[in-house]
């Protein structure tokens, strides 16, 4: 590497590299699957250098794992945007589903969706630490929110872990299924259907 790449820790530019290494990554693995992605072809597509790259990744299956951090730490701080405007819980609850629905119908998420599937069957590993670092981290969330509630005396929620995968599934276990097996249709959210689901989740818990 030339001195005038280097790029050393909180250099603005080694952040707007590893910002456009992971943009291209992701946007290749997308395409073509992790296996036929070499990290030459994401150097070619973000610019920049291979020792570059594995400086900031380490390898292939690092810069992998950091596409996947950097897409959900972005898909966190919008559901923790949502829950931090203290709006009642049925506000909170259909925000949360339109979003959500909306969101994972878009045609990028549907193709990533299928791509961590993929990744999953091919390698189990990289599937446990998926539902570990992503889905759970979420599920965390909901069960904070539901805890809460319960004991501000808003909704009777005595098992919030319960509550939070039920919520998800009323939710968006249609959304993925069509996603998965007809490529989804971001126009098929129905805010019916979201207003429906989060009824039926208050039906029971405000008992």
């Amino acid at each position: 590497m030339t001195k005038r790449e280097g790029l050393t820790a909180n250099d603005p530019r080694r952040e707007r590299r590893r910002d456009a290494m992971l943009d291209a990554a992701r946007a290749l693995f997308l395409e073509q699957g992790y296996d036929a992605v070499s990290l030459s072809d994401v150097v070619a597509r973000s610019g920049g250098s291979l020792s570059t790259l594995y400086g900031l990744f380490g390898n292939k299956r690092g810069l992998l794992k950091e596409v996947m951090q950097s897409q959900f730490e972005r898909d966190m701080r919008a559901l923790d945007g949502i829950i931090g405007r203290d709006n009642s819980p049925a506000e909170t609850l259909l925000d949360i589903a339109l979003g959500s629905q909306e969101y994972l119908a878009a045609p990028d998420m549907v193709r990533f969706m299928r791509f961590v599937i993929g990744e999953s069957l091919r390698s189990p590993e990289f599937g446990q630490k998926f539902f570990e670092n992503v889905h759970m981290r979420f599920l965390d969330r909901y069960v904070a929110l539901f805890a809460r509630w319960h004991g501000e005396g808003l909704l009777r929620i005595p098992d919030a872990g319960l509550a939070a995968r039920q919520f998800i599934s009323l939710v968006l276990h249609d959304l993925h299924v069509r996603a998965i097996y007809t490529g989804g249709d971001a126009a098929a959210v129905s805010r019916h259907e979201a207003e429906q689901a989060v009824a039926l989740f208050l039906a029971y818990y405000r008992r």
